[in-house]
């Protein structure tokens, strides 16, 4: 029983002597910001620490003005005395529980005597007065005697019972004095005296505790409290401004500075780790390839302590470092299960550090990244092969790879789309108001007449960046006055028939049954339903000459013109422009058409640029004739009124493709013929 009783009063007395740390919450490492201008209120007390032992003693002598005494302390036995004074003499004691005397002597004015203190076992007497004495004791528990001295005047005697826990004691004893003496003595618990200081706003403070709903800060070597309603947490930014390392907490933009502008050009991803280079207002920097990447600062948090990850990988050199994605992308850490470090889109340009494995080696944010070979093209100026059977899918890629390289003076546009659901694209070239356009392919087995177009938009585009001539022609200010748009395959289902039979078709029994039976397409000429796209335009369709009666490899005119989704589209497409003249490319003859029943100026001026065309092509001119119609040129000169010319590139080889070893010799009669076109005027 003695025992239990004696650890409850341990329990106590611990209680007792860590209440104040189990009544507060200590914040460790906790910041915070101010809002605006905040008050810090800071205490300072009049009083000793309760409790203390601190004796202060004060001795006034003659004086001809005024003697002020104060005395603040824990336990004293002390004197005050104030003594001869030709003026007032005051003097103030704060104790607590006391064993001492306090005295007010002869006075020739008024003499005041006030005690207040803890239990007291003394006696407090007023002296003789010739004026007014008031002594006045304010105690706890008093075992005390209170005298009124004897006075000319009035003798108050006041006792006041409390409780005090204190233990200041002052004593303050008045000598003879000419004019005023007053002593004053508090015990107990000493008072305090609160000051203010202004803390600006989006001030940063580390909190050292807390209570209610104060935080105590120091601002300036000046510790005090603040309100929690007028400060927000400080971010993991604002209390490690320095760290270099980070980690991305949330997918988020990669961004670029293009034109003074950021913009997004990636994605990166949530939990990579990264160093960063620089601050710049709400973003942090990081080396991307060769540039610097601007990752939001919210979406990150700072590792202080934090290292990247060191992987070894034994890497190749590389001769060209300047590459483009050709398509979308990401760059993925060198670890066996290769997380991705960013998303990046088609047409976004990098350095390539070096080579490993399929892939490429690319440095962001302090690491080495991966991106695969195969999304990426290499800076040669080249980008077009246009040797052998080029098929759709090298149109579709190599159409973004020039798009890629080129933006600022080139774009890919999707026109409308095949039977079989194949985009039909047109490309633009140059910065001109002016425009012409240049289209083939639509005959199927005339395929090579989209190897020209797209080896002459390649070396334009080169020509373009490189600030070149081709064949005299300055390439960057013809472009510059007048673009080109070139639609290189109007009938890429029939190319693709030709090139890799029924298979690539969608319904390759019903292109079978439409080609007679047979599995050879190599003389198609017709799109996949088998009409004829080159007599499908509204220019004497009705009365076109050698139609067949029904769909299959060429010359069925379909049921009615435009009826093809492919023609549809050309014609929509050219209607929404205004060109100044335009070229159909076909294959077979080495002759040009130009002349649809135009007659008068009009016909003089088209023959006068197709007299240049014959002139670097060495093609022959076809004489003008009746008849005809249902072709583009046909329709174009016509309804616009102005130069439309059908090339056929090659001499006469049959119903089927012109052979490949042809090409190069086509491709030099050809190359310069849009640049003459667009230097028309």
């Amino acid at each position: 029983m003695k025992k239990g009783f004696t650890s409850l009063i341990v329990l106590v007395l611990i209680f007792s002597m860590f209440k104040d740390v189990f009544a507060e919450t200590k914040a460790a490492d906790k910041w915070v910001v101010t809002l605006k201008p905040t008050e810090l209120t800071i205490q300072t007390g009049t009083g000793g620490t309760t409790g203390g032992a601190t004796t202060g003693e004060i001795a006034g002598g003659t004086t001809g003005g005024t003697t002020t005494g104060e005395i603040t302390g824990g336990t004293t036995g002390s004197t005050t005395t104030g003594g001869t004074t030709g003026g007032t003499t005051t003097g103030e004691t704060t104790g607590g529980t006391t064993g001492s005397t306090t005295t007010g002597g002869t006075t020739g004015g008024t003499t005041t005597g006030e005690t207040t203190g803890g239990t007291t076992g003394g006696t407090t007497t007023g002296g003789t007065t010739d004026g007014t004495t008031t002594g006045e004791t304010t105690g706890g528990t008093t075992g005390s005697t209170t005298t009124g001295g004897t006075t000319g005047g009035t003798t108050t005697g006041e006792t006041t019972e409390g409780t005090t826990g204190s233990a200041t004691t002052g004593e303050v004893t008045g000598g003879t004095t000419g004019g005023t003496t007053t002593g004053e003595t508090t015990g107990g618990t000493t008072g305090t005296t609160t000051t203010t200081i202004t803390i600006p706003a989006n001030v940063k403070l580390k909190v050292d505790k807390e209570e209610n709903d104060l935080y105590y800060v120091t601002y300036n070597g000046n510790a005090g409290t603040i309100l929690k309603s007028a400060v927000r947490n400080a971010t993991p930014w604002e209390i490690y401004p320095t760290a270099k390392v980070f980690k991305v907490t949330n997918d988020t933009p990669l961004l670029l500075n293009e034109n003074g502008k950021l913009v997004n050009r990636g994605t990166v991803k949530a939990n990579t780790v990264f160093s960063k280079i620089g601050v710049k207002d709400q973003y942090l920097m990081i080396q991307y390839s060769n540039q610097t990447a601007y990752i939001d600062k919210n979406k990150t948090i700072p590792l202080p302590n934090g290292t990247l990850p060191v992987i070894s990988i034994v890497t190749q050199p590389v001769k060209i470092t300047a590459g483009v994605a050709v398509r979308n992308s990401k760059i993925v850490l060198p670890r066996d299960n290769k997380p991705t470090m960013v998303n990046i889109p088609a047409k976004q340009k990098i350095v390539i550090d070096s080579a490993y494995s399929s892939y490429y080696v690319v440095k962001v944010g302090g690491l080495k990244g991966l991106i695969p070979k195969a999304d990426i093209s290499l800076k040669t100026y080249n980008y077009v092969d246009p040797n052998g059977d080029y098929s759709y899918e090298e149109l579709t890629a190599d159409l973004q790879e020039l798009n890629a390289w080129y933006p600022g003076f080139t774009k890919v546009e999707k026109i409308g789309k095949s039977v079989d659901g194949r985009s039909l694209y047109a490309f633009k070239l140059g910065t001109g108001k002016t425009e012409i356009s240049i289209n083939g392919s639509h005959h199927a087995r005339e395929h090579m007449t989209t190897n020209v177009i797209m080896e002459m938009l390649d070396q334009y585009a080169s020509a373009y960046e490189k600030n070149t001539k081709i064949s005299g022609f300055d390439v960057r200010k013809t472009l510059s006055q007048t673009s080109i748009y070139f639609v290189p395959m109007v009938n890429p289902d029939g190319v693709m028939l030709v090139q890799k039979g029924a298979s690539s078709a969608k319904n390759p029994n019903q292109v079978i049954k439409l080609n007679n039976g047979s599995k050879n397409f190599k003389a198609w000429k017709a799109n996949v339903r088998g009409v004829d796209l080159n007599r499908q335009y509204p220019a004497g369709w009705s009365t076109i000459s050698g139609n067949k009666s029904k769909p299959g490899p060429d010359n069925y005119k379909g049921t009615k013109a435009l009826s093809e989704p492919e023609a549809k589209a050309l014609y929509d497409f050219t209607n929404k422009h205004s060109f100044k003249n335009t070229v159909a490319y076909h294959s077979s003859g080495n002759i040009i058409f130009w002349h649809y029943n135009q007659t008068g100026t009009q016909m003089a001026r088209d023959k006068a640029i197709a007299t240049k065309l014959s002139k670097q092509t060495g093609y022959s001119l076809v004489a003008p004739a009746k008849g005809g119609g249902g072709g583009y040129k046909d329709w174009y000169v016509a309804a616009k009124k102005r130069p439309g010319f059908t090339i056929e590139i090659s001499p006469y080889v049959g119903n089927k493709p012109v052979p490949n070893s042809y090409f190069s010799s086509i491709m030099k009669k050809n190359l310069p013929v849009g640049l003459i076109l667009a230097n028309e005027k």
